[in-house]
């Protein structure tokens, strides 16, 4: 399981296959708005790994699908 606050990473975790067990919504001392994805499954922890490390390759419109997935999910777009 995976806990991160980067939209880029969260993407690209769910472009490989991972899957969003949760989101959590904090507020920060500034009252602004702190989002964290939870993400699990087969090889996240290896790929939030290849992620952070700049060696990370995936297919671009399973990454932009994924990113527009977690922005509906935010902004409370999906049911």
């Amino acid at each position: 399981m995976i806990e991160t606050k980067d939209l880029w990473q969260s993407a690209y975790l769910l472009a490989e296959g991972g899957w969003l067990d949760g989101v959590r919504v904090t507020r920060r001392i500034d009252g602004k708005k702190e989002i964290i994805f939870r993400l699990t499954g087969n090889g996240v922890e290896d790929l939030s790994r290849q992620f952070v490390s700049g060696q990370a390759v995936c297919n671009v419109r399973k990454l932009k699908a994924s990113v527009i997935h977690l922005k509906e999910v935010i902004f409370g777009s999906v049911s």
